[in-house]
């Protein structure tokens, strides 16, 4: 956890955004707005996480034989 300094003027906007925007958090807001900025997807900020299933044995394989073909 890590703390930022905001004015007051800067703390009554995000809090008003916050409200406005029905974020349940400003860390939240805060990752939605900087999504919006950068165009970074979902999945970079762990969205996925738990929701893939991890490769089969015979998948794993299959990518090893492959990344053997590059070197």
């Amino acid at each position: 956890m890590k703390t930022i300094a905001l004015d007051e003027r800067t703390f009554e906007l995000i809090k008003d955004l916050k409200r406005k925007q029905k974020f349940a958090s400003f860390n939240l807001l805060i990752r939605e707005l900087i999504k919006k900025e950068t165009g970074v997807k979902d999945s970079m900020f762990g969205a996925l996480k738990g929701k893939t299933k991890p490769f089969t044995r015979k998948e794993r394989v299959n990518l090893w034989k492959d990344s053997n073909r590059l070197k």
